[in-house]
């Protein structure tokens, strides 16, 4: 089953599938990668915590609900979780945390601008690269202007200003970050789902969003 899953007729399936819906070499290699490991995952789902199951699970969640799914519980209950859990994020879970907060900030360059003659440079040529950092930018742009536009800055300011205190204060680079997770998890009633777990990405390994409860 497991060499099913890793090579062979099954994986040249499904390569073929998600090269036609995925142009981006990078982003398709990503996906069938993602694809296998959550073949594999349900294949020992027995052997695995119900936590690390959904962490694995987690890029098709959206698509098809993993097995034993439940409804997130209310949004107030799982922003108490996380704010709870910010001031013990110490050690080597702190440390990576600060290392993906680290890497979704640092924006690529951008592509050098056509020449007067419509040629591009070298390094602006062919298709743009799957950029997490850009895709995370953005998605923090659209819940400002969506709590802007449901009347929800002052409450969305708060709750991110309760986290940004909660977290660790230590030089790591951590503070806005929290800020941030807990403002996806605030406006979760109206960000479409991904989104939410994007901005909550730098604290999935060490406090998985299914955790919050």
């Amino acid at each position: 089953m497991v060499n099913a899953f890793t090579s062979g007729f099954r994986v040249s399936q499904t390569q073929l599938a998600i090269n036609k819906a995925i142009p981006d070499a990078s982003a398709a290699s990503a996906a069938l990668e993602s694809a296998q490991i959550v073949a594999l995952a349900i294949l020992v789902r027995e052997q695995m915590e119900p936590a690390q199951f959904d962490m694995a699970y987690r890029p098709f969640a959206t698509i098809l609900p993993g097995p034993g799914s439940q409804a997130a519980p209310p949004v107030d209950r799982q922003i108490a979780a996380f704010l709870r859990v910010l001031p013990t994020l110490t050690g080597p879970p702190e440390a990576e945390i600060a290392a993906v907060a680290k890497a979704l900030s640092e924006l690529p360059p951008k592509p050098v601008a056509p020449t007067p003659t419509g040629a591009l440079g070298a390094v602006g040529a062919g298709p743009a690269t799957l950029s997490p950092a850009a895709n995370y930018a953005a998605a923090w742009k659209e819940v400002i202007a969506t709590a802007n536009q449901a009347g929800r800055t002052h409450a969305f300011r708060a709750m991110q200003d309760s986290a940004e205190q909660a977290a660790p204060h230590d030089g790591l680079g951590i503070v806005g970050f929290a800020g941030v997770a807990a403002g996806g998890i605030f406006m979760r009633d109206v960000l479409p789902i991904e989104k939410v777990l994007l901005l909550y990405e730098p604290f999935a390994a060490a406090v998985p969003y299914e955790s919050l409860q």
